[in-house]
């Protein structure tokens, strides 16, 4: 085969080159003939990062093989890491005491591990803005709890990709410009047109699933550019998470309004979770510190790195009601996901004319860019939700097929602030797995009989997770003028009769 390739006139060769995916160049180069041709082929690099990577400006001098080939190992790493961590997710103990979370937490702790978190596009886009393309470092805005990050490439984080990756062993195939060969034998790397945006994915997706949000860049020096004092300026996050939820351009019946890929495969997109997650804490935090001394049940679950990420740790949840339980329904009636019982959610939102101004007012972005990162105070309200199974059903076929769908109703209430009418309501719903297997909640709030807001969320950590479920809110007809935002819940007892003010 490769006799016949290189048999071809050179012009033909590259054309043909030029349709390699970035992960697979390595594996051509089998033989001195492909391998000679490859390394010579200086401008087959050029084009076949563009055909899958953001273009750089014009006047920028760059190795188009040593990018190449960094993106590409950062996107092969990612997916095994991610796989891994999944993995060891599965088969954790849920029982308080897991040796696989405590094995991961100190992992990711690790000073050269920490900036795994950090490779989304948020996180790409704040350090260009706050240090206005200077190397920085992300922190955990954690008091007691700051963690440097090398932003630099994957392969840096040595003790992860050491742990998490597949061994690889000194080989002929091995080649220090492309890679190891061993590694992408072992890696399955879905083709795709723009790996990238599945490295901002991977990176997002382990950060949600870590929790503790990463809420500030470090910045070494001050920002000139940009408004003294700022938030900004001072390398916080929460203004870029903040102007990524409440864009409305997200929302479209291709994304069901909800944390999914705009392309109607109900995918989820792990940078819209991840945006969700660090604006609720970040929110969360401020009310917390300024209101509230003491309630278990306001903290969130992901506050603790990996737990609660992990499939049935809803079974920590003990009833705590006196009443007698009814006898055990028939195990093909039996709900899966355990949604009946207590729920504490969240949902914030920002004023109607900031939205509408931060959405539709002149000089807005071009299409694909994102809007200004913003500063303005939002709403909070927490809320209590009882719920209860009310139909259990065979998946549609654009469900996942493992498991059913299950109904479920049930009554919302005001926690607090103590009073707020737009809390109490009738709530109904549907939980159900998406075809790539994720945990899909949807909920109608009805008003005096009337539906008015609807949410769409995922539940981090798989089938019964601790974690919660986190996603969008917006208006039940999906308007395309909003109001839409941030909302979360998570599930504090099993038992519907629990108190939970008792413990605010």
């Amino acid at each position: 085969m490769a006799t016949k390739l290189l048999q071809l006139p050179h012009e033909v060769l590259h054309g043909i080159l030029v349709h390699v995916a970035p992960t697979d160049l390595a594996a051509l180069r089998c033989c001195h003939g492909l391998d000679n041709f490859i390394i010579h082929d200086s401008l087959l690099f050029k084009e076949i990062y563009r055909r899958h990577f953001d273009t750089h400006a014009s006047n920028t001098v760059v190795d188009w093989k040593a990018e190449l080939q960094d993106l590409s190992t950062k996107l092969e790493d990612l997916i095994s890491i991610v796989d891994r961590v999944q993995r060891l997710l599965r088969t954790a103990s849920v029982d308080g005491t897991s040796a696989n979370i405590a094995f991961l937490d100190r992992l990711i702790r690790a000073q050269k591990n920490i900036g795994i978190l950090c490779n989304s596009s948020l996180f790409e886009w704040a350090t260009e803005t706050i240090s206005h393309h200077s190397a920085q470092s992300p922190l955990q805005d954690r008091s007691d709890d700051d963690q440097s990050v090398d932003e630099n490439s994957l392969a840096e984080n040595g003790g992860l990709t050491q742990i998490l990756l597949p061994d690889v062993s000194d080989s002929d195939n091995e080649d220090p410009d492309l890679g190891s060969g061993t590694l992408r034998k072992t890696i399955h790397v879905p083709h795709a047109t723009r790996l990238q945006d599945q490295i901002h994915r991977l990176s997002a997706k382990l950060h949600c699933l870590y929790g503790v949000p990463i809420q500030r860049l470090r910045v070494p020096g001050s920002c000139t550019a940009l408004k003294q004092g700022s938030p900004v300026e001072k390398g916080k996050l929460h203004p870029f998470a903040r102007s990524r939820v409440y864009d409305l351009r997200q929302h479209s019946e291709s994304t069901l309004w909800g944390p999914f890929v705009d392309d109607g495969s109900q995918k989820v997109d792990w940078e819209k979770i991840e945006a969700i997650m660090m604006i609720l804490d970040y929110n969360i935090r401020i009310f917390t510190n300024k209101y509230v001394t003491h309630g278990s049940n306001l903290i969130p679950p992901w506050n603790r790195p990996f737990v609660g990420a992990t499939p049935y740790s809803l079974n920590l949840l003990s009833s705590k009601s006196s009443l007698e339980r009814p006898p055990p329904i028939p195990v093909d009636l039996q709900d899966p996901y355990g949604i009946s019982g207590t729920w504490m959610r969240v949902v914030c939102f920002l004023d109607y004319r900031e939205l509408f101004t931060f959405n539709f007012s002149e000089n807005q972005p071009p299409p694909g860019q994102p809007r200004a990162p913003i500063d303005t105070e939002e709403a909070i309200r927490f809320i209590i939700v009882k719920l209860q199974v009310t139909k259990i059903e065979k998946p549609g076929e654009d469900d996942g097929q493992e498991l059913p769908v299950v109904h479920f109703k049930g009554n919302s209430y005001s926690a607090l602030p103590p009073v707020d009418a737009n809390a109490n309501s009738k709530i109904r719903g549907s939980v159900r797995l998406t075809p790539e297997g994720e945990v899909r909640w949807t909920t109608l709030s009805v008003f005096h009989g009337e539906e008015r807001w609807r949410s769409e969320g995922i539940q981090l950590g798989g089938v019964q997770a601790a974690r919660g479920i986190l996603g969008y809110w917006f208006d039940k007809d999906f308007d395309d003028y909003g109001p839409a935002g941030p909302t979360a819940f998570w599930k504090v007892s099993s038992d519907a009769e629990f108190d939970i003010m008792d413990n605010l």
